[in-house]
């Protein structure tokens, strides 16, 4: 026990100086706790003093919202004329076309090469814009232009959205403007390019199958350049886009219907009206104007603009890149009433050996389904072939046969010089771009004229 006594008095001095060191540390680190603290409210303090001195400064320099001198504007700078919220139809249909989408369609078309001078460039994107401007467009222009409400503002002119600022020097160089007064349309165009489209296929087919029937010809003339494929190639070269094309949807014109000149067919007037009648019934007939029209005035449009621009040689050229060289089987143009007779008259007509039709197969002539093999020679030549289900069957298919073997018989395409290209040096275009070479044309054989007229006439 005395030990024990003894251990802890000595123990003792050295735990109440450890507690006297312990709470010291402690009372010193509270102290700079507080002189931090106190430090850091005084900054916090100017600081708020000064931020509430310059926010005073400003709401003094800056006029409030119930001042006289405050005009309040929710208007942003670029926002839609009144037009496109009011008749959004039209004023999508007037808005000034964007410059690139005509100078992408004209380098299509050939039209501005590099060596091409700005001034010379820029007429010809008018012109591409002009081609593609249906005559219809007009009506629209002068609905617009009737009214103060459906009127553009100045600044929308250039390019279709009003700016507070107004029209930028940009934005005449990314929009076309549109000519002040009536519109220049391709009315004019559609009809000189039409005459050529015409022209240049009617040549070309008919020295490259001379021997084709007159109602067969105006039929290919007509699948080569007529209405559907001037429509589904301006399709191909991009006259669908939007904007490109520039037309009424709302137009109407004349139902394109042949019915007074049907005589006895199917369709055809009653023969006791009269003439007046007949002419104000078919006046009467009006349908909408379609996309498809307007893309084949168009195309005829453009193949007029590389004509006047570039000459007879360039239009012949993209003629016959885009239209003539498509594949057409002239085979189903051809049909006959009676085979034998024609093919026996032009047997006649060209002093050839009168036809005769032989067997050269035949399988299960007892069966139910037969099958007979018929060949057509005139001497010892053979000259068609055609097979049925009977035998009758088999010489008229092979009689067709050997008259479309004579009709579609089809010269190569360098055998043949065009008459047409004797007027390249005299059409060369407005703008010289190149010397055109004076060519001379050798006249094919006149060969020998269709034996029939019902040649290539439809059956029904």
């Amino acid at each position: 026990m005395s030990a024990n006594r003894s251990l802890t008095s000595a123990l003792r001095p050295l735990t109440q100086n450890g507690a006297s060191t312990s709470t010291q540390a402690l009372c010193n680190s509270t102290r700079r706790q507080a002189v931090a603290s106190h430090r850091r409210s005084a900054s916090t303090a100017v600081a708020s003093s000064s931020s509430s001195s310059s926010s005073s400064s400003i709401t003094d320099a800056a006029p409030s919202a119930s001042s006289p001198s405050y005009v309040h504007d929710p208007t942003p700078n670029v926002h839609l004329p009144r037009l496109a919220r009011s008749e959004p139809e039209l004023y999508a249909a007037v808005r000034p076309p964007p410059l690139s989408a005509f100078a992408a369609l004209t380098a299509r078309l050939g039209l501005i090469p590099s060596s091409l001078d700005p001034q010379t460039r820029d007429h010809r994107i008018r012109l591409v814009y002009q081609a593609c401007t249906h005559p219809s467009f007009q009506a629209l222009v002068d609905q617009v232009n009737a009214s103060a409400n459906l009127q553009l503002e100045p600044s929308a002119a250039v390019s279709g959205l009003a700016k507070k600022q107004g029209a930028s020097a940009l934005d005449a160089a990314q929009f076309l403007t549109l000519p002040e007064g009536g519109v220049e349309h391709h009315a004019a165009l559609a009809t000189v390019g039409n005459s050529l489209l015409g022209m240049l296929a009617t040549e070309h087919l008919h020295l490259r199958y001379p021997n084709l029937p007159t109602r067969v010809l105006k039929a290919a003339v007509s699948a080569y350049v007529g209405p559907s494929t001037l429509s589904d190639v301006g399709t191909e070269l991009g006259l669908s886009a939007q904007g490109i094309l520039r037309w009424n949807k709302q137009a109407r014109v004349p139902a394109s219907s042949n019915l007074t000149q049907k005589r006895g067919g199917r369709g055809a007037l009653p023969r006791t009206l009269s003439s007046s009648t007949a002419s104000a019934s078919s006046s009467a007939q009006m349908r909408t104007l379609l996309s498809r029209d307007v893309a084949a005035d168009a195309m005829r449009a453009l193949v007029a603009v590389i004509f006047q621009e570039q000459g007879l040689s360039a239009a012949r050229n993209f003629i016959t890149s885009h239209f003539l060289n498509r594949s057409l089987n002239l085979a189903d143009l051809l049909k006959f009433n009676d085979p034998k007779l024609a093919l026996s008259s032009t047997c006649a007509k060209y002093g050839k050996q009168p036809p005769q039709s032989r067997m050269i197969a035949e399988s299960g002539r007892l069966s139910i389904s037969p099958v007979f093999v018929v060949g057509v020679w005139s001497g010892a030549t053979k000259i068609g072939e055609g097979s049925g289900s009977s035998i009758r069957m088999a010489e008229f298919r092979a009689a067709e046969d050997a008259l479309r073997r004579l009709y579609l018989t089809e010269t190569p395409l360098g055998d043949f010089d065009l008459p047409s290209c004797t007027l390249d040096a005299q059409f060369d275009g407005s703008v010289g771009e190149g010397k055109v070479e004076e060519r001379s044309f050798t006249p094919q054989p006149i060969g020998e004229a269709e034996v029939l007229t019902a040649a290539g006439k439809s059956r029904h």
